[in-house]
């Protein structure tokens, strides 16, 4: 192992360390809140569970989508990826207190409630706590056992260069795109769209995965830029590899954003009454404030920097604009989820941000640990070939 190695393997055991102590802590203060209001408790918690597992599950799709696609892009955070994808043994854990507490939650498990909303009382075969907890777990085990079984496969790849094994990726992981799409559209519907059961979007899933997949785009490029001066990335890296994932997050912006356009055009334009209080209750009461915030800093501003080359080519500029994407989507999560609790108007609870930090160093401190596993950089990968290229003097 060589000194840079040994270093950057140190600064990892730390950031581990620190993360994890951080995490726990934050998590036990966060429980003061349970005692001392549930509600806000469980609101807080929520909030946070969606915007760590919707990191995961973006890991996943990632993976996913890469076998399917190929491209150098993939290569050079294909370890940061796997990583990610194999913290969702966490979120199944983390779900269960979730299963204790529906009745805090989700206004479908009243009796009353479903008795007084018409629309609420026919989704009742759908929506109660025991098909809701059976779907959860059904989502994960389809998650966890295409993920874990097509990373196998990867790892022996990795270690026999098999070309056959290769195409049998590519193969499997196709289905399992399409399959991981449905359950996550599901999922959300499940989790987020149901904290309103009288509201309903039928792009609503696809776009939160959406949003979910350009958060984790975000979030590797920044781990990769960190790692970026040490080996083995420091001669690895290319600035096309920037430019790649740039590229990847632009699409995924665009694609976000039309879809949460289209979404608030035909329900503000339909005005129905069973839509458009979804929306009146984002708009008013200080949340508009947030609306407006998400849509030019999550859309507009990395809209037009990511049409810029020199801003995706270049490793600091490109962190600092995922940084910040990280940032708008955490909040783009929150006024998605609070609203649906706190009608009065824009309202933020100390535990929001404690269990964000809670469930955030926790999930850190597993996805570091499963990164030190392995190599950082996997061998025998036929879809790098920047490699080739800076071997022969074309690198740039």
């Amino acid at each position: 192992m060589t000194p840079s190695a040994t270093t950057l393997g140190q600064q990892m055991e730390r950031v581990q360390r620190n993360a994890l102590f951080i995490g726990l802590v934050a998590l036990l203060v966060s429980l003061i809140g349970l005692f001392m209001d549930p509600s806000h408790f469980w609101q807080s918690y929520l909030f946070a569970y969606i915007f760590w597992a919707g990191l995961a599950l973006g890991c996943l799709g990632v993976f996913f989508l890469h076998n399917v696609v190929g491209g150098n892009w993939g290569v050079a955070i294909r370890r940061l990826m796997e990583a990610g994808l194999q913290t969702l043994w966490m979120f199944v854990l983390f779900a269960i207190p979730i299963f204790f507490a529906l009745g805090f939650i989700y206004k479908w498990t009243d009796a009353s409630y479903r008795a007084e909303h018409f629309a609420v009382g026919h989704k009742a075969a759908y929506l109660n706590p025991t098909w809701f907890i059976i779907r959860t777990l059904l989502y994960f085990a389809i998650w966890l056992f295409s993920g874990l079984r097509i990373l196998k496969m990867a790892n022996e790849h990795d270690r026999t260069g098999d070309p056959a094994l290769f195409k049998r990726i590519k193969a499997r992981s196709a289905p399992a795109l399409l399959v991981f799409v449905i359950t996550t559209t599901y999922a959300f519907i499940d989790w987020i769209m149901s904290l309103e059961p009288d509201w309903y979007s039928t792009i609503y899933g696809w776009m939160f995965t959406v949003g979910e997949v350009l958060l984790t785009f975000s979030f590797l490029v920044a781990v990769l830029v960190l790692l970026s001066k040490r080996e083995p990335f420091a001669s690895f890296l290319t600035r096309q590899h920037y430019h790649d994932i740039g590229n990847l997050m632009l699409a995924f912006t665009m694609l976000w954003a039309y879809m949460s356009f289209a979404q608030f055009l035909i329900i503000w334009a339909e005005n129905l009454p069973d839509e458009i209080p979804w929306y009146v209750r984002r708009f008013s009461g200080g949340w508009g404030y947030i609306a407006w915030t998400i849509s030019i800093f999550q859309f507009c501003v990395p809209f037009f920097l990511l049409l810029l080359r020199f801003v995706k080519k270049n490793p600091t500029r490109l962190r600092t604009l995922a940084i910040w994407i990280i940032i708008m989507r955490m909040l783009d999560v929150f006024w998605i989820v609070a609203p649906a609790f706190r009608q009065r108007g824009l309202e933020v609870y100390w535990t929001d941000l404690v269990a964000l930090i809670g469930l955030g160093g926790i999930w850190l401190a597993y996805f570091i640990r499963n990164l030190k596993a392995r190599p950082l950089l996997a061998s025998n990968d036929p879809r790098d070939t920047y490699s080739l290229l800076k071997a022969h003097g074309h690198g740039h």
